[in-house]
């Protein structure tokens, strides 16, 4: 089933780790330079995003986005050590746990859950069972689809448009124009449109790549301004989809970890 906002909605995620395990030291201060850049891109033009980590409680970043006026989110990020078939249902189940109870204990409201890896349909109801409203769907998950409910109160995003782009002649990797005609298409269509941005790939693209992502946030920004486009956080649209349903999701379609 798929379904769609009733006016042109636009939503950003940005993933804020690296997508290997033993990211040296000269990446990861890298990482945190584009990352820092990256926040105040978004301030400047006022855009709210989905910023995912592997554990929203205790990231660096946090301190750097809670600023009401903008509405950014943290959501966490699954990899491939404990989301997908390999990991299995009860690791999958109780990393969940453990990263969703100390954001909430940190009084961080965790909604998104962005995947680096295909979650099996058999584990939505352990996101579902744990307040969780959004799919971040993988970024090598194929062809981009409509917003679509994977289960009662659990909707799934797929990515229109991804930066840095992948062009082998383009500094930076391009995707200027396909992230801006994402956009566009979803004014045109009123429908929802997602552009994940990857921020350890624009770390080892360097000044091109940014410069890229700043034009799209410009674009953006303009199009926002016309009154032609609403930019909404992943979980503000999901909120929205599932409407009051959330409050009392389905019990039979929750089953425990183990």
């Amino acid at each position: 089933m798929s379904t769609r906002p009733l006016h042109a909605a636009l939503s950003i995620s940005v993933d804020l780790e690296p997508d290997h395990v033993g990211a040296s030291l000269t990446e990861q201060r890298a990482l945190d330079e584009v990352s820092l850049s990256l926040v105040e891109l978004f301030a400047r033009h006022r855009l709210p995003a989905t910023w995912s980590v592997a554990d929203p409680a205790v990231s660096a970043i946090r301190s750097r986005l809670e600023s009401p006026r903008v509405g950014h989110e943290l959501a966490i990020l699954g990899d491939a050590r404990w989301v997908g078939s390999a990991a299995g249902r009860s690791r999958f189940g109780r990393e969940l746990v453990r990263r969703v109870t100390h954001a909430r204990s940190e009084g961080l409201d965790v909604t998104c859950l962005a995947l680096r890896e295909e979650l099996p349909l058999e584990h939505a109801d352990l996101a579902i069972k744990e307040g969780i409203l959004a799919l971040r769907q993988p970024l090598s998950a194929g062809a981009p689809r409509p917003v679509q409910k994977v289960r009662f109160g659990l909707w799934g995003f797929s990515a229109q448009a991804a930066l840095p782009g992948t062009s082998r002649w383009l500094p930076g990797g391009g995707g200027l124009r396909s992230a801006k005609l994402a956009i566009d298409r979803a004014i045109a269509d009123r429908a929802q449109a997602h552009l994940a941005i990857d921020a350890a790939q624009l770390a080892e693209r360097g000044a091109s790549s940014m410069r890229i992502v700043e034009r799209v946030l410009a674009h953006a920004a303009r199009r926002r301004d016309a009154s032609l486009i609403q930019v909404l956080t992943l979980g503000a649209i999901a909120g929205r989809l599932a409407g009051d349903n959330i409050a009392q999701p389905s019990r039979s379609i929750l089953r425990p970890a183990a």
